[in-house]
């Protein structure tokens, strides 16, 4: 027999029902296993019926649910104490438990032998303290923090975080904002700080960018850090900002693996994004040309998005299409996570 089309309120109705009645089952795993049933042919997300269902839900109403087990049990929620339905929901959207645990703000030890929903809120707290303390770091010293700039807060934070790049993601660490709110002029610069920061600016625009770890002499750099307070604020007095990562310090870890991490910055541009200096005229106007199309759209330009001359043309100078988007003011990581699926555009 061929499957109903079901319409909003058929579906509201069934996830009403599913939520405040059929999941409350003291058996939670009622007619999981028997084809014929009312429940499977309602909610199964295997048969069209059900997948409607289970489409429905959004990923908030999904994580409120799951809040609201885990205030019912006083832990998070073991598999096994959910109802079939919910819990096969709930994988199918975030593909692991732990993933669906710690998306709710829970711990991934879950069952009576994990953690009470008070202990989960404490540590939720402490967490978000280490944070805040990662962020204050990075704007007393003008930068995103190293492991080693800040060890008591490394220490702990390692409970919850095996590697520095999720820490500085978690922390939510905005280099523009450390562009704007850390940086100042320094009147009265002494004759040899002015030498050395005009011969950084004209290396600058000898590279076409600011220069990287490496690229500068380490005396010469460590003097500007002292002098200026930060490397940021250093390339400040000339104009220039510096290279960022799209992804710092990933694959840094904080655990026991930490004496493989590499020693010192790497050299690399890969997955970097700067301003471009020195551009042609011909950069400037393919550039326009991408702006344009994000102006009229409003969604992010993809390479598909133009010709091939052109990608070709502003890949060669800015390095990366990420880059690219960059120069026009687009987040390069909204761009990653358009093309990841991970965010949507707005239309």
């Amino acid at each position: 027999m061929k499957d109903e089309k079901l319409d909003e309120k058929d579906i509201l109705r069934l996830k009403e029902l599913l939520i405040y009645n059929v999941a409350e089952n003291t058996d939670k795993n009622f007619q999981k296993d028997n084809h014929n049933s009312t429940i499977w042919k309602n909610y199964a997300a295997s048969n069209a019926r059900g997948h409607s269902v289970f489409e429905s839900f959004t990923d908030e109403e999904l994580l409120d649910y799951i809040r609201a087990e885990a205030k019912r049990l006083n832990h998070a929620p073991a598999q096994k104490e959910l109802f079939w339905v919910m819990r096969d929901y709930i994988k199918r959207r975030f593909k692991r438990w732990p993933y669906a645990m710690k998306a709710a703000g829970l711990t991934a030890s879950a069952g009576k032998g994990g953690k009470t929903l008070e202990q989960i809120e404490e540590d939720n707290k402490h967490l978000e303290l280490l944070l805040a303390k990662i962020r204050e770091k990075a704007l007393e010293l003008g930068k995103i923090p190293h492991p080693k700039d800040i060890p008591d807060v490394c220490a702990e934070i390692k409970k919850y975080y095996n590697d520095w790049g999720r820490v500085i993601e978690a922390a939510d660490i905005d280099p523009h904002t450390l562009n704007e709110e850390v940086v100042y002029k320094i009147e009265g610069l002494e004759p040899q700080y002015v030498q050395m920061l005009d011969n950084v600016k004209a290396f600058a625009y000898e590279l076409g960018r600011s220069p990287i770890h490496g690229e500068i002499d380490a005396e010469v750099k460590r003097a500007l850090i002292r002098r200026c307070g930060s490397w940021r604020n250093a390339l400040y007095q000339v104009g220039l900002e510096p290279v960022v990562r799209i992804r710092p310090f990933h694959g840094i870890y904080i655990d026991y693996r930490k004496e493989n991490n590499r020693d010192g910055h790497t050299n690399s541009l890969y997955n970097c994004y700067y301003r471009v200096l020195n551009l042609s005229e011909e950069d400037k106007r393919d550039l326009e040309e991408v702006r344009a199309i994000y102006q009229q759209t409003r969604v992010i330009p993809t390479k598909k998005d133009v010709s091939k001359e052109l990608r070709l043309r502003l890949q060669e100078t800015c390095g990366s299409w990420a880059n690219v988007l960059y120069q026009i003011g687009i987040d390069p990581k909204e761009y990653h996570r358009t093309i990841k699926g991970g965010k949507t555009n707005e239309k």
